[in-house]
């Protein structure tokens, strides 16, 4: 398949899945995983306005997480952030653990004022700070390292010079280094984990 196609076929299998959602009138994670005989690796976003609705946990929140592998040495190329913030955001840091899968799903449903509760974190990780101009709140962001790659709804779409994800980071998950051999059931939560206000101000913050 050439990258032309790939990059269209991915498109329209996101614009699918989005249409679905937005027809159900909330957002859910969505769990499009890597399994095999021995593990199971997914990746899920940290979005809380499904359970309180226009609002969120975090100034800004993953709305949308992808997995793949293309190219191959990607694991995930694309996130959609959406702000709840009242302050205009120049730059976020995205950050991922990884985690049980069953760890994983209960703090993405965890409430905004839960206690954090101690989980073992197999792996983790963060992009260096992406500038994202003006972000006003009630705004969609796309971020993506292939070029090109849109996302309905977005009121902007910024191409990052890395995955967000890449295969190399998470292998250590696995027996052989393939995608077929995880060791376990795994799910790597992606979360905004700073954020800097045009005011000069700054945020920080992690999963409960």
């Amino acid at each position: 398949m050439t990258y032309r196609a790939a990059n269209a076929a991915f498109a329209i299998l996101m614009l699918i899945t989005f249409s679905s959602q937005v027809n159900s009138g909330r957002v859910f994670p969505q769990e499009n995983p890597q399994t095999s005989r021995k593990g199971f690796f997914t990746v899920l976003p940290y979005y809380h306005s499904r359970n309180r609705p226009r609002t969120g946990c975090h100034p800004i929140e993953v709305k949308v997480a992808s997995i793949g592998a293309f190219p191959p040495e990607v694991l995930t190329s694309q996130v959609v952030i959406e702000s709840f913030s009242e302050k205009p955001v120049t730059g976020v840091r995205l950050r991922w653990d990884v985690y049980d899968r069953a760890v994983a799903r209960k703090k993405i449903f965890s409430s905004c004022d839960a206690t954090p509760e101690p989980a073992n974190i197999y792996l983790s990780g963060m992009t260096p700070l992406i500038q994202v101009g003006h972000f006003a709140t009630g705004e969609i962001y796309n971020l993506t390292s292939i070029r090109g790659m849109t996302f309905p709804l977005a009121t902007n779409n910024i191409t990052l010079d890395r995955p967000i994800i890449g295969w190399d980071e998470v292998k250590g998950l696995t027996l052989d280094g393939t995608r077929g051999t995880f060791k376990g059931e795994y799910a790597a939560i992606i979360y905004v984990s700073e954020i800097q206000f045009e005011d000069g101000t700054r945020w920080e913050g992690t999963v409960k």
